[in-house]
């Protein structure tokens, strides 16, 4: 199967579920207030926080060796350290959860801490097996699997949430969606299970644990790093404004990423299986990065740019007049997550070329200088300042690990740039009817039939120019009865 169609094969299933989550946040926004989401997104942080260095990184090497018996112990290794890391720190939290909450400057969490070691043992549980089946390329069971998640998750919290709403019923549906996923995971991994027994023993998972020690001892401070870095700002944001801001800048936050989140998460699978396979074959990686790198702009910069033209419209309209304010913010947030869309799903890269200290020193300036826009922007006291400052450190540190991505690989710079300013211009010419009505101040109801036109105009040009991904688009509209297949 190619690796476009591994692509397609995640991301159609997945569009079912980001679809049916984004018809269903309406009815959480408007159960649900900016409070108790913000509470919920300082939980959902900490978990965060813990969950990616709970296997020590060792989870990236699961694709790696040749032999399928390795990669078995790797993830019996791997299984090993998420269960001590969820007893441990799920431990040290409950213990201290109300100096949490003093120092979080909202001491309503301290009472859900004792979820904490449940959400990082399901989460950890569904990376180790994440990586097992990319390896085995059952991106369908995958797809399968966030279905599931996002769909059980938000019928959980809106059924928990229409008896009483709280931070607790928002908690609840994270768990119901992280544990139905983990059993559709654990399926698709039965047929394995002899290989396990078989392959499995202590003393190769010692040797294998010292072949990759690269991974504790670099990737798992750059995935920390990272990890901080992603969920710093709603912990340094409660302290200093509110929950509310936080709730604001989180919904804003997780709306732009959803959808975008959906291509970015099944290329980033796919294109680690792929790279490594390449890069084991044939000792280059270039063809691959340029396509996928190329196909990441064309597909992420238009979304991005009507978001910046009517961000806040949308989000009042969709989730209610009370979340306006997250529009905004998501107008401001826009230029950081293109960039990351973009460069993300490549930054696989530096673990085939095993460039783990890269990725540290990329992650631990990448999280001071967020430290740092947080901080001055606290001193303002002003949260829009606050999150340009976040947005602009965002905008510089993923622009130039783009660069620095097809630089390893192999791929002059110009030759990114002109694909990116290319997209762009492209972007720009379609979008040009939207600023018009946008500036007219016309009503509502053109806004939003022009954004729908000149989309599926934009992706049109996109797709038409592209004829590999005509094709495989054409495959999947045929696959899904929409297009009949023409027969010679």
């Amino acid at each position: 199967m190619s690796f476009l169609s591994n692509i397609f094969k995640m991301t159609t299933g997945t569009m079912i579920a980001q679809i049916v989550g984004i018809l269903l946040s309406p009815i959480v926004t408007r159960i649900y207030s900016p409070e108790f989401y913000g509470i919920f997104l300082l939980f959902f942080t900490i978990s965060s926080i813990l969950v990616f260095p709970s296997c020590l990184s060792y989870q990236f090497a699961i694709m790696l060796p040749k032999e399928d018996e390795d990669s078995a112990n790797i993830v019996a290794l791997c299984l090993i350290l998420v269960c001590a890391t969820s007893v441990v720190s799920g431990g040290v939290f409950i213990l201290l959860s109300e100096w949490v909450g003093e120092v979080l400057n909202t001491p309503e969490i301290s009472q859900y801490l004792l979820f904490l070691p449940v959400v990082v043992f399901l989460n950890g549980l569904i990376v180790v097996i994440n990586y097992w089946l990319s390896r085995r390329v059952r991106f369908g069971a995958l797809a399968t699997a966030q279905v599931v998640n996002s769909v059980s998750s938000k019928a959980a919290q809106i059924g928990v949430g229409i008896g009483s709403a709280s931070p607790l019923g928002l908690i609840l549906g994270l768990i119901v969606g992280c544990g139905a996923a983990l059993l559709v995971m654990l399926k698709g991994i039965q047929e394995d299970f002899s290989l396990f027994r078989k392959a499995v023993n202590l003393g190769r998972i010692k040797r294998l644990a010292k072949r990759y020690r690269r991974f504790p001892l670099f990737t798992s401070w750059s995935t920390m790093a990272n990890s901080v870095s992603l969920q710093i700002a709603p912990l340094m944001l409660t302290t200093f404004f509110s929950p509310t801001v936080v709730g604001f800048y989180g919904m804003a936050h997780m709306v732009v990423s959803m959808p975008m989140s959906l291509i970015c998460s099944a290329t980033g699978q796919v294109f680690f299986q792929k790279a490594s396979e390449e890069r084991n074959q044939t000792g280059s990686v270039k063809t691959v990065v340029h396509e996928v790198h190329q196909r990441l702009v064309s597909i992420g910069i238009f979304p991005i740019l009507i978001l910046m033209i009517i961000g806040e419209e949308l989000f009042t309209l969709i989730l209610g007049a009370q979340w306006a304010t997250a529009g905004v913010y998501a107008q401001l947030l826009a230029p950081w997550l293109l960039l990351d869309f973009i460069a993300d799903p490549l930054s696989t890269i530096l673990v085939v070329f095993e460039k783990q200290t890269v990725a540290l020193a990329f992650h631990l300036t990448l999280l001071f200088s967020r430290i740092a826009a947080l901080y001055v922007g606290g001193i303002y006291g002003n949260p829009v300042i606050t999150i340009v400052l976040l947005s602009l450190t965002g905008v510089v540190f993923w622009g130039w690990m783009d660069l620095y991505i097809l630089k390893v690989s192999g791929i002059a710079y110009r030759t990114g740039l002109e694909d990116f300013l290319r997209f762009l211009l492209v972007a720009l010419a379609v979008a040009t009817p939207l600023i018009v009505v946008e500036y007219l101040s016309l009503p509502l109801y053109i806004l939003l039939i022009v954004a729908g036109i000149v989309t599926c105009i934009y992706y049109a040009v996109v797709i038409s120019g592209d004829p590999i991904l005509k094709k495989e688009f054409t495959g999947v509209l045929q696959g899904m009865g929409v297009l009949r297949e023409v027969r010679p």
